[in-house]
């Protein structure tokens, strides 16, 4: 019997190999169970027959982020623009708002465009390429966790370019 490749499990070995805590979640996305940091702890998890969905959160090795709407969205194409060698995974949200990854910053960042929010370490975020009751996430722009992450500056400071451009073209944030 030919068995299928399990994305999930080999995700969330990337993702301990790396150091980015994985814990399991319900096609809801609510949390089931504790946070796995070992390899062993999350094949007991994910190498199984019908894995559960794939949460990660904030931590030392990666800052995650929400962006708004249409900042979000304006900022990742003014990113684009540069032809950056190294690219964020994003992920867009049902709600329309956006999930990126990007390096914890060294510095501080000074202001962040409204509605930007930093996943705080222990939050956890279901991510590719688990299913929702939305149906299956994908990641746009790279591979995540395997791929190398941009720094928060590189990414952010392009959101708020963004949402001051829309400002002045718009008037207002839509």
């Amino acid at each position: 019997m030919i068995r299928r490749k399990n994305a999930l499990l080999d995700t969330a070995l990337a993702c301990v190999a790396r150091g980015i805590p994985v814990q399991a979640a319900t096609i809801a996305g609510t949390p089931d169970g504790d946070w796995i940091t070992h390899a062993d702890a999350a094949r007991a998890v994910w190498d199984v027959a019908e894995p559960p969905n794939l949460a990660v959160t904030s931590c030392p090795t990666v800052a995650i982020w929400r962006l708004p709407r249409i900042a979000g969205a304006y900022g990742k194409r003014l990113y684009e623009q540069e032809r950056p060698g190294i690219w964020p995974p994003t992920m867009k949200l049902p709600d329309g708002d956006w999930i990126t990854c990007t390096l914890q910053p060294d510095t501080n960042l000074g202001r962040l465009a409204t509605g930007v929010e930093y996943v705080k370490p222990g939050t956890p975020v279901v991510i590719p390429p688990s299913t929702t009751t939305d149906g299956r996430l994908r990641w746009d722009g790279t591979n995540f966790p395997l791929h190398p992450l941009p720094s928060a500056d590189a990414v952010l400071s392009k959101v708020l370019r963004a949402e001051k451009e829309y400002i002045e073209l718009h008037g207002q944030l839509g």
